[in-house]
């Protein structure tokens, strides 16, 4: 890419400088602060404020504060970072911002779209770093999926211990992960699991690629009279029982229902069926 010289014209927040003028302390607009949020206002057709978002970006912000200014228009109206805008109210911060000349709402999801956000390798490798106080967990998380090899999403489910309501992890996993304070709550339970999920997979990849189906094998697992090695020849065999599952407790519902279904309960061979009855579940 060739070199712009120096009497070239270029536009930085809505403003026209020369090149070689960028160093100007005149030249960009500077970083404002304000805490009256009044005064900021936000575009019809922007995408609606996710509440949970603001609550764990008010999470990060308690601790490191606002690391990144907002973009408004000289009007006030938010270009960007309307989540940032509403935790540092939230936490009653002041809000750091930049004006672009001009901006309009059609320039939003411009923004947003040329944006490149981390993707999950990247913090992995980031917090992994011998710098970082937290990397000899980060490192043990590389190695558990570059052995397990298991949907990430599994995977953390596992790490965290999160296999509530059948969510994938919640924000609170999420923002610990991303900010590098995740804690592996029980490395060798997960590694036992994972094992046993990778059986799955050699029958029914796509269902272990499924969090509600890992969360129900999990919980099922407890159940007093859990067969492994039968569970995976009812599961190999029945495993249309979860074409028509939706919620975590379709799954658990389902597993059990393979589980039990035909099953020799006499003679020899015979097994016990399973109940989640008196689960609690």
């Amino acid at each position: 890419m060739s070199r712009k010289k120096n009497g070239a014209m270029t536009s930085i927040l809505g403003k026209t400088i020369k090149y070689g003028d960028y160093k100007s302390s005149n030249a960009v607009t500077k970083v404002l602060y304000e805490t009256n949020y009044t005064k900021f206002t936000l575009f019809d057709d922007n995408r609606d404020v996710n509440e949970a978002h603001v609550e764990a970006l008010s999470k990060s912000m308690k601790k490191s504060g606002q690391l990144m200014p907002i973009i408004v228009n000289e009007n006030m109206e938010v270009m960007d970072g309307q989540h940032r805008l509403k935790s540092c109210e939230l936490l009653g911060l002041p809000v750091a911002y930049v004006i672009t000349i001009g901006g309009t709402s059609k320039q939003i999801a411009l923004i947003n779209n040329t944006q490149k956000g981390w993707r999950t390798q990247d913090y992995l490798k980031h917090y992994s770093h011998k710098n970082h106080s937290n990397s000899t967990e980060y490192k043990k998380i590389i190695l558990f999926f570059k052995e397990y090899k298991l949907l990430f999403s599994v995977g953390m489910c596992l790490l965290s211990g999160n296999l509530n309501n059948g969510r994938r992890w919640d924000m609170g996993v999420i923002t610990s992960f991303k900010e590098g304070s995740f804690k592996i709550k029980n490395l060798e339970s997960a590694q036992t699991t994972a094992a046993q999920l990778l059986k799955f997979k050699s029958f029914v990849p796509n269902l272990v690629q499924i969090v509600k189906f890992c969360i129900a094998f999990v919980k099922v697992s407890n159940i007093k009279g859990f067969n492994l090695e039968l569970a995976y020849n009812q599961i190999k065999k029945n495993s249309n029982k979860f074409d028509k599952c939706v919620n975590q407790e379709d799954w658990i519902e389902a597993f059990v229902d393979a589980y039990n279904y035909k099953l020799v309960t006499k003679g020899k061979h015979g097994h016990k069926r399973i109940s989640i009855r008196k689960e609690g579940f």
